[in-house]
């Protein structure tokens, strides 16, 4: 079954290739499968799950500077968008648990003070 993409995120998947295009010249860093259509399965599975797509797009391009990568693709950038739902997800539960101890039982907020205050 192919996937077929709205034209937002067609839209969005050459928007995101031309900006990683950009940002890696500006680096120096190699970009390689950059095209839109290497793109479109992440847009595909992340588009209204990851916000701020092109800002995480320069977010990747900076680890990959940082762990001294010397080529951003697409694929890297897929792999990125996967632990980033994870890590909201994550602070979306650390979130909820510090909310419910913030106006629980007075044994739940004792705990939340003595924990984030």
């Amino acid at each position: 079954m192919p996937i077929e993409l709205t034209s937002a995120q067609i839209s969005l998947a050459q928007k995101l290739s031309q900006h990683a295009k950009d940002a890696c010249t500006l680096v120096g860093l190699e970009c390689e499968k950059c095209e839109p259509k290497h793109f479109y399965l992440t847009v595909y599975r992340y588009y209204g799950r990851v916000q701020g797509m092109a800002s995480e797009v320069d977010r990747c391009i900076d680890w990959c500077l940082t762990k001294n990568k010397r080529v951003f693709t697409a694929q890297r950038f897929g792999n990125w968008c996967v632990k980033k739902v994870k890590w909201d997800r994550e602070d979306e539960i650390a979130n909820a648990e510090k909310e419910k101890l913030k106006t629980g039982t007075q044994y739940e907020k004792a705990d939340y003070a003595r924990r984030f205050l």
